[in-house]
């Protein structure tokens, strides 16, 4: 059998991956490189990011090699697609696991942002692998808790890295794979589905929503392709498209490593930064620091060469993404199941706190 067809037979569960099919994917590596000489001798697993992974499911990996002067690392962690019947839904949706296994083949090597090294990638109709490396001792973030000053500075640093070699540059041969608001037919499709979304999304999180906030997202979505037409008329970018605590990784001196790139897109730089922003920071702390992170947003695209009357509209552009979020989560998040108390407590936090941020700006002036 081959390594392409053998994908489809491998457990839905990342944890029971066995020695002799991982010796497989890595000697291939699909869109990775190969290894052709190595053989796995024993493998342990654990599961990973139970609460927080909602469109994969995770283990890390600890390895052991035949032959000891391998020489790939022992540590890492397998990502397959997630086993909640609402997440598959949504990743089939957005296309979310042929677009990272893209990434990693093609993008990872052009972004400034550090990412994982990719050992094994594999995507086929129906199922998809990554093997990535571990990268501990560095310690995933937590979104229900929220960022620190510290770290809310390092990611808005970070993501203004990976958004500057892209903005406002046209897309080149390599980049057409690469998903956008740009893409013909996307207001229809997004339009409809966050429409659908809407009673179920009420239903389930309306009774820890202000009022306003709700009449804003329902006055938003039939506006969707008037705000996508404006986001249009400005530079746009590579964009991370699900910037999280529950995606990054902080190293002990601080550094920042990013994953999860399910959802990378084409997309106004805005929106990342809105989505960090507004949903990843307790709102006291993201009140006393909004301005200045905004500001160190800007800065930090310019410092890396984007061309200051290129970023005069972030600000507005940020705080009219807040509606765009509440349309996509609202979209999401009428899906997906809350299988543990922290996914319940996440949701409800992501929610109250973007709901928040929007109203903190009257972010329904621009549906007015």
């Amino acid at each position: 059998m081959n390594t392409l067809t053998m994908i489809d037979d491998l457990p839905d569960d990342p944890t029971q991956l066995t020695p002799e099919s991982l010796t497989q994917l890595f000697r291939d590596g699909g869109l990775a490189p190969s290894n052709p000489e190595v053989e796995v001798e024993k493998v342990t697993a654990e599961p990973l990011a139970e609460g927080s992974a909602f469109l994969g499911s995770l283990a890390r990996l600890n390895i052991t090699w035949a032959n000891q002067d391998t020489a790939l690392p022992n540590r890492f962690v397998a990502k397959l697609p997630t086993r909640d019947p609402g997440g598959r839904t949504v990743g089939k949706m957005l296309n979310v696991w042929a677009r990272e296994a893209q990434f990693y083949a093609r993008l990872a090597p052009l972004v400034a942002t550090p990412v994982p090294t990719c050992r094994v990638n594999f995507i086929s109709d129906d199922h998809a692998i990554l093997v990535l490396d571990d990268l501990y001792p560095a310690s995933v973030g937590d979104q229900l808790v929220g960022a620190s000053s510290d770290q809310a500075h390092a990611a808005v640093e970070a993501l203004a890295q990976l958004h500057a070699p892209f903005w406002g540059q046209p897309r080149t041969p390599d980049l057409e794979w690469v998903p956008g608001l740009d893409t013909p037919g996307t207001s229809e499709v997004l339009g409809s589905a966050m429409a659908a979304s809407l009673p179920r999304f009420v239903e389930r999180f309306g009774d820890v929503l202000p009022d306003t906030g709700l009449r804003w997202l329902h006055d938003f979505v039939p506006q969707l392709n008037q705000w996508r037409m404006d986001l249009l008329s400005k530079p746009l970018t590579i964009a991370h498209a699900d910037y999280r605590l529950d995606n990054m990784l902080f190293g002990l001196n601080g550094d920042i490593t990013v994953i999860d790139w399910q959802t990378a897109m084409f997309t106004g730089g805005a929106t990342d930064l809105s989505f960090f922003l507004a949903t990843n920071l307790e709102t006291n702390l993201r009140r006393s620091l909004e301005s200045e992170l905004v500001s160190a947003y800007i800065d930090t695209l310019i410092g890396h060469g984007v061309d200051a009357s290129a970023t005069e509209h972030v600000r507005e552009d940020y705080e009219h993404a807040h509606l765009w979020w509440m349309g996509m989560l609202a979209n999401n998040l009428s899906s997906i199941e809350t299988p543990d108390d922290r996914s319940k407590s996440l949701f409800e936090a992501m929610l109250t706190r973007l709901y928040s941020a929007a109203l903190d700006v009257d972010s329904g002036r621009f549906c007015r």
